[in-house]
């Protein structure tokens, strides 16, 4: 399958899972550069199957907070713990790469494996995101990194 197709499925997957658990949107990508001094909650999980990679999601604090209101019909004003923005930016991921998932054509059923919370500052994929979306109150990174004979 062509990257192309594969941004596309990623970018409807994300506004999919935003939109239904989230009750936000995406509002188209991101601007270059826009977010990258902010403080951010990373994400990252794999999946085996054909083809097998992994995912990884980095949101902006401020965006991470709202969507973690929006997720748990909280107060955005209250405060909340650290510990509560892993844990929904973790299902969040998880979220998105079943949703992706399901769109690929195959026979074979996929085995994902349980979202690792990324510490702070941590290095992810290497080059430019598949996809950097604005989703109002910050920006959502994803990287999508398939194994080669997936192609």
């Amino acid at each position: 399958m062509p990257d192309n197709e594969w941004d596309e499925m990623l970018v409807e997957a994300t506004g999919e899972v935003l939109e239904t658990m989230f009750f936000t949107g995406v509002y188209g990508p991101a601007q270059v550069g826009g977010a990258a001094a902010e403080p951010r909650v990373t994400a990252r999980l794999s999946f085996v199957g054909t083809p097998s990679g992994a995912l990884t999601l980095s949101v902006t604090e401020p965006a991470m907070r709202a969507l973690t209101a929006n997720f748990l019909a909280s107060d955005q004003d209250d405060a909340l713990p650290a510990a509560q923005l892993g844990c929904v930016v973790c299902e969040l991921a998880n979220m998105i790469c079943g949703s992706l998932l399901s769109r690929v054509k195959t026979e074979e059923h996929f085995r994902l494996s349980a979202p690792e919370l990324l510490p702070e500052g941590a290095v992810c994929p290497p080059g430019q995101p598949n996809q950097s979306l604005d989703v109002g109150d910050g920006t959502i990174d994803l990287w999508l990194s398939l194994e080669p004979h997936a192609n």
